[in-house]
């Protein structure tokens, strides 16, 4: 692996780390995916370096950061696959859903760093965790999920 690929591989392992550490105490899909956004975006707010090397700068790298980043999708999507499970008409899900939500969630962050505003991403905790979850469970529980995790 490349020297940005070791970085990149690095803060990937502490955002996994802190993210799977907020879950533990969570039993429930719905709940542990909340808190998992909380933490993701908890990260992101206090160490922008990191959330910039995964959402920005991996994209600029050319096809292997590409790679990387595409990878980090995947196995963030991958956790929410279980989801599908969650709503009667889950398995009507497009295909692309899981990947479009982390993609969309990881944009949003990527967007507050470039601006220098990662100071304001646990405020976006609530919509986020409403717009991951809404899929799953629904807009009225996913509402109340939003609210209980997103302060």
């Amino acid at each position: 692996m490349n020297e940005f690929g070791d970085v990149f591989a690095s803060a990937f392992d502490r955002l996994q780390s802190h993210m799977l550490a907020a879950c533990v105490e969570e039993r429930e899909w719905p709940e542990q995916v909340a808190v998992g956004i909380r933490a993701a975006f908890e990260f992101a707010s206090y160490d922008p370096a990191a959330a910039r090397v995964l959402a920005c700068d991996a994209i600029t790298q050319g096809r292997a950061g590409f790679d990387l980043y595409e990878r980090m999708i995947e196995a963030i999507a991958a956790r929410l696959e279980p989801g599908r499970a969650e709503h009667p008409d889950g398995n009507w899900l497009p295909g692309i859903t899981e990947k479009a939500l982390v993609g969309g969630s990881t944009t949003l962050v990527a967007q507050n760093i470039e601006r220098g505003r990662h100071e304001e991403l646990p405020a976006l905790v609530p919509e986020t965790i409403q717009f991951v979850l809404t899929p799953y469970v629904g807009a009225d529980r996913a509402r109340t999920l939003a609210m209980r995790y997103g302060a």
